[in-house]
C-alpha cells in the first residue's frame, strides 16, 4: 500500500516515456520503486515504454529483463527485418515474434493492473489510447517509429508511434485512475557516441548465438540492404556527416523533447524521473545492463519526493 504525506491511501501510476533503446532504463526505474515498496497499480507507456509497461502490468518483468540483458550486437542484427518497399525501413514482425517468445500475450482487460498504450492515427493525427484487446498488439501499435518501423493496422486505423503526440503519457495514467503519477522522461539532447555504433560482431560476440560461419552468411545477406543504415549508425573518431537514420532519429528526439515539456507543463506529474542516457542511440538495444542501472540511479536521485510505502 502507498500513502501520501497525510497518510491517505493513493493509487500510484507510472507513465513510461518513449525512447527506443533507452526504454530499457524503465526496468531499472521499476526495480528501484519496487525495492522501496512502491507498486504502481496503473502503468502506461509510449513506444518502448509500452513494452516495459506491458511486461510489468502482466507480471512478466523478470522474463523481459533476463532477455534484454542477454542481447548482444549480433542478436540485435538478427531481429532486424529490412523492408524498403513499404512505410518503414523495417517491418518489425521479427522483433515482435521475439518479444512474443519471451512474454505471453494477454487480454488487457484481464490484467490485475490498469494498463494503457499510446499510439497515433497516421491519417487523422489523433492520439489513440489502447486499453483493451491483445497486450502485444498494443505494444506494436505504440512502437511504430516513423521511418523505421512500418505503421500497423489496428481496428481499421493505421497507427504509428505514440511518442509523436504523447511521449510521456501522464494524461492516460490519470485517466486510468492514478492519484499520484510518476513520469519517466527519456528525452534528452542527442549526443553522438563511440559506443552507439552497430558494428559487425566478432567471433567472441557470436559465441552462444550463431557460429562464425552463420554470422558471416547473415552479414553477407544484409550487406547490400543495410549498408546505408549501418553507416548512419557508425560514429568515427572524427566527426562525420550524419547519415539518414541518425538525422531522422535526432529530429524525432528534438520534437519529442519539446512536446514532452509542453504537455507536462499543462498536465504535470507528481514526480518526474529523468534518466541520463547521453550517448544511447536508436539501435543500442544490446546495452540493456547500462540502461537499467541508469534508470535505477535516476530514482535514487529523486527518492525524497516519492510517496510513502507502508
Amino acid at each position: 500500500m502507498t500513502t501520501n504525506t497525510r497518510g491517505q491511501r493513493i493509487k500510484v501510476g507510472l507513465a513510461l516515456g518513449s525512447g527506443s533503446a533507452r526504454g530499457w532504463s524503465h526496468i531499472g526505474v521499476l526495480r528501484a520503486l519496487l525495492e522501496r515498496g512502491i507498486e504502481p497499480v496503473v502503468v502506461t507507456g509510449s513506444s518502448s515504454g509500452s513494452l516495459v509497461a506491458a511486461a510489468y502490468a502482466s507480471d512478466q518483468l523478470d522474463a523481459l529483463e533476463v532477455w534484454v540483458r542477454s542481447l548482444s550486437k549480433l542478436d540485435v542484427w538478427r531481429l532486424l527485418d529490412p523492408n524498403f518497399s513499404r512505410g518503414g525501413v523495417m517491418h518489425g514482425s521479427r522483433l515482435m515474434r521475439a518479444v512474443g517468445e519471451q512474454l505471453q500475450d494477454r487480454a488487457i482487460e484481464s490484467l490485475q493492473r490498469a494498463f494503457g498504450a499510446v499510439a497515433v492515427d497516421l491519417y487523422s493525427g489523433k492520439e489513440v489510447w489502447i486499453q483493451e484487446g491483445s497486450l502485444l498488439s498494443a505494444v506494436r501499435a505504440s512502437s511504430g517509429l516513423p521511418g523505421l518501423f512500418t505503421p500497423i493496422l489496428h481496428e481499421n486505423r493505421w497507427l504509428i508511434d505514440g511518442g509523436v503526440l504523447n511521449p510521456v503519457p501522464v494524461s492516460l495514467c490519470k485517466a486510468l485512475g492514478a492519484d499520484y503519477v510518476i513520469a519517466v522522461n527519456l528525452g534528452r539532447p542527442q549526443i553522438r557516441s563511440e559506443t552507439s555504433r552497430l558494428s559487425v560482431a566478432s567471433e567472441e560476440d557470436a559465441q552462444g548465438s550463431l557460429s562464425v560461419k552463420d554470422s558471416n552468411e547473415l552479414f553477407a545477406r544484409w550487406s547490400g540492404l543495410l549498408e546505408n543504415f549501418v553507416s548512419s549508425l557508425r560514429t568515427e573518431k572524427e566527426p562525420s556527416e550524419p547519415g539518414m537514420m541518425e538525422v531522422m532519429y535526432a529530429t524525432i528526439n528534438i520534437m519529442q523533447n519539446q512536446i514532452s515539456r509542453a504537455r507536462m507543463m499543462g498536465d504535470p506529474p507528481n514526480l518526474l524521473v529523468t534518466p541520463r542516457l547521453d550517448g544511447f542511440n536508436l539501435m543500442d538495444w544490446h546495452r540493456a545492463a547500462e540502461a537499467i542501472e541508469v534508470g535505477y540511479q535516476a530514482v535514487e536521485q529523486v527518492a525524497s519526493g516519492l510517496p510513502d510505502a507502508v
